[in-house]
């Protein structure tokens, strides 16, 4: 078995397709997760592949329309009191600001595993701290109650639409973003 820390997000990419797939129900979203582009070089007898490279750097994990606007997210899971910006890759920030110049949102839905909450954090908030040479990751203390997220359905769904919509009046309020009041 390979030893690899490339898998640490999946259990919040499950719940999430999951969400996704109750928002497409009710005809709210068409989110999708991105694959990672891959060339496969060896295949086994067994049709198993043995060996493969990445093509080229991914970009977020989710991409989509709500109501109209596109939005673009990567997920982060951590077992520390701190979401460490080593964690966010430049490509990713970088994908992230052409979404936003674009007037699409971005951001990361983060979990933290030390007591169980999950977070959106807005690509504003992460460019901030990307860009001061004082902090190397995002203290949990520094999260924004109104961007808590909750598991709802008996923790089948992680419901961040109304986080969402906290985020579109935090960037109207605070940034004089879109003038659209809610998704």
């Amino acid at each position: 078995m390979w030893r690899t820390r490339g898998h640490r997000g999946d259990a919040l990419e499950d719940l999430l397709d999951m969400t996704h797939q109750y928002y497409h129900q009710l005809k709210l979203c068409r989110i999708d997760k991105i694959s990672t582009p891959i060339k496969v070089v060896a295949i086994d007898d067994m049709g198993m592949i043995t060996k493969a490279f990445f093509e080229k750097k991914s970009t977020v994990d989710f991409l989509g329309i709500i109501q109209g606007v596109c939005v673009a997210f990567d997920t982060k899971e951590t077992n520390l009191k701190s979401l460490p910006l080593n964690n966010i890759h430049a490509h990713q920030i970088e994908y992230m600001a052409d979404i936003e110049g674009q007037g699409g949102l971005a951001f990361i839905i983060v979990h933290f595993k030390f007591n169980d909450t999950f977070y959106l954090v807005p690509y504003e908030i992460i460019r901030n701290y990307v860009s001061s040479d004082k902090r190397r990751s995002i203290p949990y203390k520094s999260m924004i109650a109104r961007f808590e997220i909750k598991r709802e359905r008996g923790g089948s769904i992680l419901n961040y639409m109304p986080t969402l919509n906290e985020y579109v009046k935090y960037k109207t309020e605070t940034l004089g973003g879109p003038e659209n009041e809610s998704l």
